[in-house]
């Protein structure tokens, strides 16, 4: 009898679970516009930013027939906005790109935690700091994706004819680190004046003091930091700070290896500077790598340019630091069982070893381990000699990445403008590094935590 009984229950289960399977239900994402090309289009077709998130839902709702998708693209200006008024009438997506990530989310309960989700070969492929980055005491709420942006703040790109022509040896390989002494002794070289006639044609380097995420870089190259590791306060006038802006002004005005004019510029024009060879070092990653062939055939460089990739240079005794970002996606929290189960799978299959492999066309590295051993970025070829060492060697900078804006659920927007003005000051020397940062840090602390 009790046989019997067991039989009889195990069977009810599987009718319920086969029941449940075949459920009918919505779910909906939301996600940024991401310019990815997806397998569906044509050679040359140049994405708008929809073709990712139409592709992925129909990919999905082919694998499960009794799901139907929703999928939005909500702008990156007002992002963050339209989160909290879904949040606060009670209907958020099911899923959701981690844009505007709020910890808080997760203790107030309103996120599904991913742990029960999360394979061993899941744990051991996600690359550690994408996946500890939505971990909220001591459990994970984000599905690890992009591992970096366009590279701003974590390498700079070396054009190496101006290297080869100013008898420069590039940084050694693999992971060609350079101290700030060798630095030096490369960008006295690097500055030229070709003709003779007493003004520069080529700088080493450029700074912006607009461009934030390169500034802070160079302010970090002697352990400063902007907030400190409470995230309390804004810091970045420590002796530390001082000492990397007064580098950064000496590096214009005393040994002229850059040029005046910073306090005006943003990170486009030290693009410029760089595809107009005016400057033999520029910032970013494979991503800018491939804005040359975007310029070229815009008409917006006059030539192409062969490049290679170089950490920041680093201070032996602080070692390499660079601008560590990565991103994901989130679950909310689901009343119904099923629900919770498709919503996690959406999240899963977006984050896929496949579908993650997808950023390559915008020139990412993944959160994956699995699926950057295979990216190619064949498309940037024409550009480097050898892109896989490239990758290489942008992937060993980001390993030293640190995160440069503090905690995560700390909003420090309202310090930013400060930030700039300190910039502009400093390098139009209308003040002192140190009467530059005092101030940004007085006015920081103000806008954000009302001191």
């Amino acid at each position: 009898m009790r046989l019997r009984v067991i039989g009889v229950l195990t069977a009810a289960f599987v009718l319920s679970s086969m029941a449940m399977a075949q459920q009918e239900i919505e779910l909906t994402w939301w996600i940024n516009p991401w310019r990815i090309v997806t397998p569906d289009m044509t050679d040359g077709e140049s994405p708008t930013g929809e073709e990712y998130a139409r592709y992925m839902s129909e990919q999905f709702m082919e694998l499960h027939p009794n799901v139907t998708v929703h999928y939005e693209l909500v702008p990156n200006a007002g992002f963050g906005e339209k989160v909290t008024t879904a949040i606060f009438a009670g209907n958020p997506p099911d899923v959701l790109k981690d844009l505007n990530w709020n910890p808080d989310w997760a203790r107030e309960g309103l996120l599904e935690p991913i742990d029960d989700y999360l394979t061993e070969a899941d744990r051991a492929d996600f690359l550690g700091y994408a996946l500890e980055k939505g971990n909220v005491d001591g459990q994970h709420y984000i599905w690890p994706w992009n591992n970096s942006n366009n590279g701003m703040g974590s390498t700079m790109i070396l054009n190496t004819a101006l290297f080869e022509e100013a008898g420069v040896e590039l940084p050694a390989l693999p992971e060609r680190s350079w101290t700030i002494e060798e630095f030096m002794d490369a960008a006295e070289q690097l500055t030229m004046d070709r003709d003779g006639d007493g003004t520069t044609d080529v700088y080493a380097i450029t700074f912006a003091a607009r461009d934030t995420e390169n500034m802070l870089s160079w302010l970090f190259r002697f352990g400063a930091q902007l907030i400190n590791d409470e995230g309390t306060e804004f810091v970045l006038n420590s002796e530390e700070g001082v000492r990397a802006l007064q580098f950064v002004v000496d590096l214009i005005y005393e040994h002229g290896y850059a040029p005046t004019g910073g306090e005006a510029l943003d990170v486009y024009g030290t693009i410029d500077n760089l595809h107009q060879q005016r400057a033999a070092i520029g910032y970013g990653g494979i991503y800018e790598i491939g804005r040359i062939d975007r310029y070229l055939n815009e008409g917006r460089m006059a030539e192409p340019i062969n490049v290679v990739l170089a950490p920041f240079p680093h201070d032996p005794e602080v070692g390499q630091v660079a601008y560590e970002t990565s991103g994901g996606f989130l679950v909310f929290k689901q009343d119904d069982e099923y629900r919770r189960e498709m919503a996690m799978e959406l999240a899963r299959f977006l984050t896929n070893k496949e579908n993650i492999k997808m950023l390559e066309s915008l020139l990412y590295i993944t959160a994956r381990r699995s699926a950057n051993a295979e990216l190619t970025f064949a498309n940037v070829s024409d550009y480097t000699d050898d892109v896989p060492t490239e990758v290489a060697v942008y992937q060993a900078a980001i390993d030293h990445g640190v995160p440069f804006f503090g905690p995560s659920d700390l909003d420090i927007s309202p310090a930013m403008e400060h930030f700039t003005a300190a910039m502009e000051a400093a390098l139009n020397r209308n003040k002192t590094p140190q009467e530059a940062l005092d101030d940004f840090v007085e006015a920081a602390n103000a806008a954000v935590f009302g001191r």
